[in-house]
């Protein structure tokens, strides 16, 4: 489908050719890689580098998710009994179901559906008042990634290093944050411009209890409706393909007049049309081995960014946020040590071959990992007074957020509680509907707390291992290893379960943890035996 003229363009067919006319530019052919190194001395080197990369996107390139999930490819059938529980709308082969009878006689399968004919041009208008159609741009638009860093290395002793790095990124034509494959141009606005509207005026929200209208609106019309199909993009909208003579325009849609679209569902659009950005400094300090010890110590703080896809055709900035996977600060260090027990190390030295095998050869090692938050963010059920989320955005693609008036102090309560077989754990206190830091931001209007302003709690780990190898003889070496996954038993709790600011319970302000039988990281320990000859 082609959201330029509304037509499910059929490869092959008409004028349309295999590959649906899709070619690639030049531009897109170019992806240099450049780097640079300079020694200033005997103990600093500097590097930097910059790269270009492109990716295929969501599914394919020309013949993928969009194509195989769309008519006439695939259709999907939902058939209901007609008979209630005692009935049955089709059987799956003869004699499956002796009572299930169509007309007295069985019938084998569900019945077949009738797709669309494809006319002879390859031009098939999209009706999206009956089906949820998928289109994507025509050529296609290759995720493009631009990376670069630029770092110091100094050594501070023969045997450490000392790296301080600048990463950044920019990510152009990418997906949307989170599993957001792609974004909905039917999505319903807070203000829908008269040049998609069924007046011909600016249409906006509003319940029907603030003298919005639902149903049929008079001709010349201005003003709120209590109908979100009125605020769709394409329900009153205009394509080439709704004007085709082949065009079955919906029925029972008074105010859908003849060129209209009436398009009343949602459209995946694949268009790899968003945006993300990443900054971060990263520092590492690492040992080499050195008496039986080697570790390394990395620290970054980072800053990411990128594009939420509800609301994202009408509004880029409102739906522009942190990006909800990347921490802003995180320390991991790992490392291993021989321990000094046994013949030829520093204690035990002298010990014979029945002591050396208990007590020499073991090596310990850990990885630890202490991290901040991951943004969420904050919304609201109800201000009182009819002043609720449903009131403010209603029927449209809207984000829910409050006005604020300063930042809600959060922090991760020490007393635990179970509910539904979860351990939970306060992560803020329910705020008040009036005279605290959030108020109703009032009717269509978004309020300027913002997407993933908060972050939740921390993250803290440490694995760690514990191994020994000894000869049995002379061609038979074996290692005995013990790991222990979450060593200290931190039960991280994750990110509140709902931003409602104004909810208490497990399902608001709650921060989940880990409970013994979930999978959610207790320690676990692992032992191993590994003989090779």
């Amino acid at each position: 489908m082609n959201l330029k003229d509304g037509y499910m363009h059929v490869a092959g067919v008409g004028g349309i050719d295999t590959n649906m006319g899709w070619g690639l530019s030049y531009s897109k052919m170019f992806a240099p890689r450049i780097g640079a190194a300079w020694q200033i001395n005997p103990k600093t080197v500097i590097r930097a580098g910059y790269g270009r990369s492109f990716d295929i996107g969501v599914f394919g390139s020309i013949f993928g998710h969009v194509v195989t999930q769309n008519l006439p490819v695939l259709a999907n059938q939902q058939l209901n009994e007609p008979g209630g529980s005692t009935a049955c709308e089709f059987n799956l082969g003869p004699g499956s179901d002796p009572n299930c009878k169509q007309n007295g006689a069985e019938q084998q399968g569900p019945p077949a559906f009738v797709f669309p004919s494809v006319p002879s041009n390859g031009l098939l208008p999209a009706e999206a008042y009956q089906v949820s159609p998928k289109a994507r741009p025509n050529p296609l638009n290759f995720l493009t990634i631009d990376a670069w860093n630029l770092a110091v290395q100094r050594a501070l002793t023969p045997t450490m290093a000392l790296t301080v790095t600048y990463v950044g990124n920019k990510g152009t034509h990418t997906l949307g944050d989170g599993d957001s494959n792609n974004t909905n141009p039917n999505e319903a606005a807070l203000f829908l411009p008269g040049q998609y509207s069924v007046t011909g005026q600016t249409l906006n929200w509003a319940p029907s209890d603030e003298g919005g209208l639902g149903g049929t609106l008079p001709a010349g019309y201005s003003g709120p409706v209590s109908n979100g199909n009125f605020l769709q993009r394409y329900y009153g909208g205009s394509l080439k393909a709704c004007s085709d003579p082949a065009y079955i325009a919906p029925v029972g849609e008074p105010n859908v007049a003849p060129g209209m679209c009436g398009w009343t569902q949602g459209i995946s659009y694949y268009g790899n049309d968003q945006n993300t950005e990443f900054d971060a400094l990263q520092v590492q300090l690492q040992q080499q081995y050195q008496k039986g010890a080697a570790w390394t110590v990395n620290y970054q703080w980072a800053s990411a960014f990128g594009e939420q896809s509800g609301y994202y055709t009408w509004d880029h900035v409102v739906t522009h946020m942190r990006d909800s996977n990347v921490r802003r600060q995180q320390i991991v260090a790992y490392g291993s040590y021989d321990l000094p027990f046994g013949k030829g190390k520093q204690y035990l030295t002298g010990a014979n071959r029945a002591e050396d095998l208990i007590i020499g050869g073991w090596q310990l090692s850990t990885v630890f990992t202490l991290a901040s938050g991951l943004p969420y963010s904050v919304n609201y059920s109800d201000f009182g007074n009819g002043q609720d989320c449903n009131h403010n955005v209603g029927g449209t693609s809207a984000p829910c957020r409050p006005n604020a008036h300063g930042h809600m102090s959060t922090k991760l309560s020490g007393n635990t509680y179970t509910a539904g077989g979860t351990i939970l754990r306060s992560f803020w206190t329910p705020q008040p509907t009036s005279g605290g830091i959030f108020s109703f931001p009032g009717l269509d209007k978004i309020g300027n707390a913002g997407a993933n302003t908060y972050f939740g709690p921390k993250f803290v780990s440490d694995d760690m291992a514990l191994s020994k190898s000894f000869t049995l003889w002379e061609q038979v070496s074996t290692t005995f290893r013990m790991d222990a996954f979450n060593a200290f038993n931190h039960i991280n709790a994750g990110n509140p379960n709902n931003g409602n600011v104004f909810g208490n319970g497990p399902i608001n302000g709650e921060a989940a943890g880990c409970f013994p039988n979930g999978n959610c990281g207790p320690r676990q320990l692992e032992f191993s035996l590994h003989a090779q000859f």
